[in-house]
């Protein structure tokens, strides 16, 4: 019994030296999470993105607004018949001005389905602020749009959804 004894001790001390570790109070630059109100500056949600991820043209209308595109433009809200026989309504794009933000929506004007949507602006993280957006969102993906003339700066965020 004697030999059993100490091994036992030490093992509950191990225990406690364990379970004393995982129990360390969270310093405070772990508790805000970059889309928290600590972390973020005075630059507020603009855009709900994530509320339109999904959404066919007609209804992002609905929440936008009417684009900027005119019908009297040779490039309008929607394709002339001329045009949609010779791009069969694919690759379209709405843009819309929504509190101070710019979006660009891609779709295809046939079944109306949305492509894709681009949050325009050079701040990666304030555009994701200003878009409610998260890069670990099960429903889509952010991806930068890159400046052309300097790949090392972007022009945008690319939303797309995952379904």
């Amino acid at each position: 019994m004697r030999i059993v004894r100490p091994s036992l001790l030490l093992l509950l001390v191990a225990l406690v030296c364990a379970s004393a570790s995982c129990t360390r109070s969270t310093p405070s630059s772990e508790k805000a999470s970059p889309g928290s109100e600590g972390g973020r500056s005075s630059e507020a949600v603009k855009v709900n993105m994530p509320s339109l991820v999904g959404r066919n043209i007609d209804q992002i209308r609905k929440v936008l607004g009417p684009p900027v595109e005119s019908t009297q433009s040779s490039v309008g809200m929607e394709p002339t018949a001329a045009q949609m026989q010779s791009t069969k309504g694919e690759g379209w794009i709405n843009t819309f001005e929504y509190s101070g933000s710019t979006v660009v929506a891609t779709f295809n004007a046939r079944t109306r389905k949305v492509r894709d949507l681009v949050l325009i602006g050079s701040n990666e993280e304030e555009l994701m602020r200003r878009g409610n957006l998260s890069l670990v969102s099960p429903d889509y993906v952010v991806l930068p749009v890159n400046n052309p003339t300097d790949p090392a700066k972007i022009t945008g965020i690319r939303v797309v959804a995952r379904k």
